[in-house]
């Protein structure tokens, strides 16, 4: 039963030449429970990015506690998969190699690495492109592969960092279905950052709101929307009156980052 507790985490930068230390996160208490998908919702430079980094080890905080099942996060680990907004895919490696690359590291049998990648290759609509070269992938086909590549590991919890932010809106729908029909199947774990609010309660069972810099938890919304989810939802009276209520929360928080700015 996958657990993540964040635990008074606050992050602030030291000062730079001429610059006071920028505070990027005050405090924050979060429990993400098992099978749980949590959209973290905020203003541009509210600390969503900083603090998902956290729970991936790749920062640290000033004080406070990230805690995965019971374990402090130090650093980096296999039981957490990330997925970034940009292209992380290792150029020199087709589609199914990078699938399988934290399997080989794992020293994972050749047989069993194929196999797993195959199974990700199918999930994720990538059949055919099985051989291709991250340059001869569209973004989403490049998208689709980094969470494949995530997903291959089998981590106790998947971190995506605004992986659709890049794409066109269509290709971002398609991707949005894709990764919420693999939740409902596989019921993983899901930390999701995003700017967007459509795709913050489409793909949520709870949306998260930051606050504007230093970003703290303004408000926590449960999305009572039913599953399996498809596009239509997004045209019913009970996602319309999220959109607005969250629509509000963030036009308010959005504003104190264009008075101060």
């Amino acid at each position: 039963m996958t657990e993540l507790k964040i635990d008074q985490v606050a992050r602030t930068f030291p000062a730079r030449q001429g610059h006071a230390p920028t505070r990027a996160l005050e405090p924050i208490d979060l429990n993400v429970r098992n099978n749980d998908f949590v959209t973290i919702l905020g203003p541009s430079g509210c600390g969503k990015s900083t603090l998902l980094r956290i729970v991936a080890g790749l920062d640290r905080p000033t004080s406070g506690r990230a805690i995965l099942d019971g374990q402090e996060v130090t650093g980096p680990g296999a039981d957490r998969g990330m997925v970034f907004q940009s292209y992380t895919l290792f150029p020199w490696l087709t589609v199914r190699e990078n699938i399988a690359f934290g399997l080989r590291e794992r020293r994972i049998s050749e047989a069993d690495r194929s196999k797993i990648a195959d199974g990700f290759i199918q999930r994720v609509g990538l059949s055919g492109f099985e051989n291709h070269w991250p340059k001869q992938l569209s973004g989403g086909m490049q998208q689709r592969t980094a969470i494949a590549r995530a997903l291959a590991n089998d981590p106790k919890i998947l971190l995506l960092d605004e992986p659709f932010g890049a794409l066109d809106n269509q290709t971002r729908v398609l991707m949005q279905e894709m990764l919420l029909g693999i939740w409902e199947r596989e019921q993983k774990t899901v930390l999701f950052v995003t700017h967007d609010i459509e795709e913050a309660i489409f793909l949520g069972s709870r949306v998260i709101v930051m606050s504007a810099r230093p970003g703290r938890i303004k408000a926590e919304i449960a999305v009572d929307l039913p599953h399996p989810r498809s596009y239509k939802i997004k045209t019913t009276p009970e996602f319309v009156s999220l959109k607005e209520r969250l629509v509000e929360e963030i036009r308010a928080e959005a504003l104190k980052v264009a008075v101060h700015a």
